[in-house]
């Protein structure tokens, strides 16, 4: 491979209403680290890896956007036990839809946060996922 490539994405930025609040939020329902938190942002990673920079907006922008009037997500996050992590966000309150199976293109379902950021999550073990 030659120098000078894209080898994948570092991290997301996500607007937020409370950087605080939406911190605790992750680290609780995903189990991410808080790292360099400074005035209006902060950064959340899974053990050494960064995964998202959450940012205050000033205003109601989210982390979606829309095609035929539905939301769509911006963000896919991977998993290896897709029903698991599921059942557990369900019961702890997640907003969380059913999971939709599309056989080798893997398993999905789709979340959101309370800020109305919402995200994929995706199962597929055959794909090769470095994390």
């Amino acid at each position: 491979m030659s120098n000078g490539r894209i080898l994948g994405i570092a991290y997301n930025v996500i607007p937020v209403s409370d950087v605080e609040q939406a911190a605790a939020w992750y680290v609780k329902h995903f189990g991410f680290n808080v790292r360099h938190p400074r005035e209006g942002s902060v950064s959340l990673f899974r053990d050494n890896r960064p995964i998202l920079v959450l940012i205050q907006s000033e205003n109601d922008s989210r982390a979606t956007f829309e095609v035929n009037n539905r939301k769509r997500w911006v963000t896919t996050f991977f998993t290896n036990d897709i029903e698991s992590l599921h059942a557990d966000l369900k019961s702890e309150g997640v907003q969380v839809g059913n999971i939709a199976d599309e056989g080798k293109y893997g398993k999905f379902f789709v979340l959101e946060d309370p800020d109305g950021n919402l995200f994929d999550v995706w199962e597929n073990h055959d794909c090769e996922l470095i994390y």
